[in-house]
């Protein structure tokens, strides 16, 4: 009989309490090592994945204060003002990772859904089209624009995106 409990490719954790733990664990680095922007760039995904967005804000802020070219640690700190409804603070985190990197493809696909959250979704759609600029493999920006181009009225185009996202899921 097959018990998970023996496999070791499982974990008896929820997701939660491996974030959790992961937090905790971050926490003890943390302290050996508090000048890591990796570190607190860790941590706060950890915050990120377990909805405690404020606690990721910190952390991903103390990960630009020590590594400020750091793209990643302002496009997720963009993510986590999102998911708190500060969309004008997440765009200008995504400004400021796109002046880093200018071909930072999740960037502009997370500027592009801010923007839509705004109801500004022609500049949204502005972003999914360079997200898919810079990777015509990307299903997710192809999702994202479908969605706002169905707000659009511009129903052929988002149809269009729909079949992509299906074809490049299927491969």
């Amino acid at each position: 009989m097959y018990s998970w409990r023996s496999d070791p490719n499982l974990s008896g954790l929820s997701d939660r309490e491996y974030l959790g733990d992961l937090a905790l664990h971050l926490t003890d680095e943390i302290s050996r090592e508090p000048d890591s922007s990796r570190l607190y760039f860790l941590r706060g995904n950890a915050y990120l994945d377990s909805g405690r967005f404020h606690e990721a804000i910190s952390d991903y802020t103390r990960a630009v204060e020590l590594s400020p070219d750091d793209a990643p640690c302002y496009n997720n700190r963009g993510i986590a003002r999102r998911f708190l409804e500060d969309f004008d603070a997440a765009i200008d985190d995504y400004e400021v990772a796109l002046g880093i990197d200018p071909e930072y493809r999740d960037a502009y696909t997370n500027r592009g859904i801010a923007f839509a959250d705004k109801g500004e979704l022609n500049l949204a759609v502005r972003d999914f089209d360079r997200a898919i600029e810079l990777d015509s493999d990307f299903w997710f920006a192809y999702s994202q624009r479908g969605l706002v181009l169905w707000a659009l009225g511009r129903r052929e185009e988002a149809e269009a995106d729909y079949s992509r996202v299906r074809e490049l899921q299927t491969r």
